[in-house]
Parts: C-alpha cells; structure tokens; sequence
C-alpha cells in the first residue's frame, strides 16, 4: 500500500493548543465542521500527544488555522517535540491569550477558533474531540497551509548523502 496516497486528501494544517496551568500544542490535521447550528466540530488528537491528555482533563482548546507562510521551523517547535518535557513556548512570542485563557498563534495564521469540548470518541491511536466553538476570529486573508502544501514547499527535502572519499594526495604532482 502507498501510504503517500493519503497527502492528497485535503487536510489543513493547524496548532491546537491546551492549557492545564502550562501552556502547550501540538500540530494537528484533522480539523472538520460539523454543524452549523451550534457551529461545531470533530478534532482528531493523537493519543500520545500531551496536549491530548490536556483536552481530556480541561475539555477546553483552541485552534489556529495555520497560513503558507508558515516556516519549517515552527512545524518543529509544535510537532517534534512533547510538551512532556518541552516548553514549547519558551522564547516563542508569536501568541496571544484568547478569552477562554489559552494561547492562539498570531503569526503565520489566518484564524482561530475557542472550543469547548462536547463529546470524545476513542478510535485506538487518536481522540476524536467534538466540540462547540465559542468564539472564532479571522486574522488575515493568507491561504491556509494544506498537508499536501506542507510537504511540496515547506518540509525541507532530504539531502543527497555525499559519499566521502579516502585517499592520498601527491605533494609533488598533486595526483
């Protein structure tokens, strides 16, 4: 099977982030509307995320829509470490505090959303969270960052290996 088959589904990228007395996120791509009336939606977190287990105890998170402009480097910061053992905020001041007191990016995002979590469903190695929004805001009108975006212009491409040489060099001749 070809796993790769799965980038052309229409995913966005995002950072959802919790707050249980630290601040922390992760990066999702499972953002999905519902219903319109209460505007609602499903998240699906990875279990072994700490954020995870921050939605599970607090039942509150926040989503921020994550534009193309967006650097490897913060898919780095939000997505290859845990908040176990990461402040992932630390010399981070791209962010302010929403109402509902958890952190929402401000750079590199088009909108985000407040949720309250409504309902949670265990499908092995995810938690689908659905949850009312609260409150939502747009804060530019940049394209949002689709998965298939993500790894055509942002992931860095590997790197060739380059096949070191051994040898001796002549000091006369320079053969």
């Amino acid at each position: 099977m070809d796993n790769t088959a799965l980038f052309k589904i229409g995913y966005g990228l995002y950072v959802l982030t919790a707050f249980d007395g630290k601040d922390n996120g992760c990066i999702i791509n499972t953002v999905m509307q519902v219903t319109a009336n209460p505007v609602t939606v499903v998240v699906g977190v990875n279990k072994s995320n700490y954020t995870h287990d921050m939605i599970m105890e607090s039942g509150r998170f926040n989503v921020s829509v994550l534009g193309e402009s967006t650097k490897f480097e913060l898919f780095e910061r939000f997505g290859f470490a845990s908040g176990r053992d990461t402040d992932k905020f630390s010399g981070f001041n791209a962010y302010k505090r929403a109402n509902n007191g958890i952190t929402y990016l401000t750079d590199n995002c088009n909108a985000y959303f407040t949720c309250k979590v409504e309902d949670a469903a265990d499908y092995g190695t995810h938690t689908l969270f659905k949850a009312t929004i609260e409150d939502a805001v747009v804060l530019s009108n940049e394209k949002s960052v689709t998965y298939d975006y993500y790894h055509r212009f942002i992931k860095p491409k590997p790197q060739p290996k380059t096949e070191k040489k051994s040898g001796w060099i002549c000091q006369i001749c320079g053969y």
